[in-house]
């Protein structure tokens, strides 16, 4: 069996598809890395002012529950890599490794193991930025350490990557500027905004202040232009491009500042959904026609 190409620590920005475009799931804008980057750093502040009240015992067994996952995770992906995640969609590869994320709010396991799997993300954060991959976290660490080629996987900040494809590739204007605006401002209010809000020091300074659900309702106004331009465009790769960042901002919509927890599960849903409709299809197909 021939070996797969090894994953560098400083890819190239883009892969394009067979269209010139990045790929959604393994492809990092600049827009979409600079969202990763100042969320990766508010992420990394949050989890130090939380564990700095964690006595000595249990930091430490947060962090070798943490060990445990990150070799969990990277036999999985080795495995996983090697037999399975090129047959499966995107969605079903990604619900595979996001399925262990449900054992925080199904209560399974002792509290250190569910620190210990938000530390192992936490440094899915840090680490997809810096390798400028667009994939789901935590798959960024089993990549590096195997050396296996990275896999399309889905991410809650795909949705920024589709919308900064789809303006990058707009035809410009004050309209366009501003919806593309209005879209980077929702996505800091939004996704980094809360997460710093619940850090000691900003939590004290603004009161227990959180942003109201009714921002997310700003993203109308950048879903509304991609859709008309893609309306008005002829049938091609812009019009997708332009149509899916449109639907895509407006399913962001009712996660509100539930950002990014949700749109994990939404992922899991439809990967899952996936799974059996494609499985439902192959037992159809060789399932012998009634005489």
């Amino acid at each position: 069996m021939t070996s797969e190409p090894r994953a560098a620590l400083r890819p190239p920005e883009t892969v394009p598809d067979a269209e010139g475009r990045p790929v959604v799931g393994l492809d990092m804008p600049a827009a979409g890395r600079a969202l990763r980057l100042l969320f990766a750093a508010v992420a990394v502040w949050y989890r130090v002012d939380r564990d700095s009240r964690f006595d000595g015992a249990y930091f430490l067994r947060t962090v070798l529950c943490c060990v445990l996952v990150a070799v969990a995770y990277t036999v999985a992906y080795r495995l996983l890599s090697a037999r399975l995640l090129d047959r499966v969609s995107p969605w079903t590869g990604t619900a595979l490794f996001l399925l262990p994320s449900l054992l925080y709010p199904l209560d399974i396991g002792p509290a250190a193991l569910h620190d210990g799997l938000g530390l192992y993300t936490l440094l899915g954060f840090v680490l997809c930025p810096l390798t400028r991959y667009a994939g789901a976290e935590v798959t960024a660490l089993p990549a590096l350490v195997t050396g296996r080629r990275r896999h399309r996987l889905y991410s809650p900040f795909n949705i920024a990557d589709r919308a900064a494809i789809a303006f990058r590739t707009s035809p410009g204007g004050r309209w366009w500027t501003l919806a593309a605006v209005v879209t980077g401002c929702y996505f800091v209010a939004v996704w980094v905004l809360p997460l710093a809000l619940v850090t000691g020091p900003v939590k004290d300074a603004v009161d227990g202040y959180e942003p109201p659900m009714w921002w997310s309702l700003v993203l109308l106004l950048p879903a509304a232009c991609l859709a008309l331009r893609a309306r008005r465009a002829a049938p091609g790769p812009d019009r997708r491009t332009w149509a899916l960042a449109a639907l895509f901002l407006v399913c962001a919509i009712p996660a509100g500042t539930n950002v990014p927890d949700m749109l994990w599960g939404g992922i899991m849903l439809i990967g899952i959904v996936t799974a059996v409709v494609r499985g439902v299809r192959r037992l159809r197909r060789r399932t012998p026609a009634a005489g």
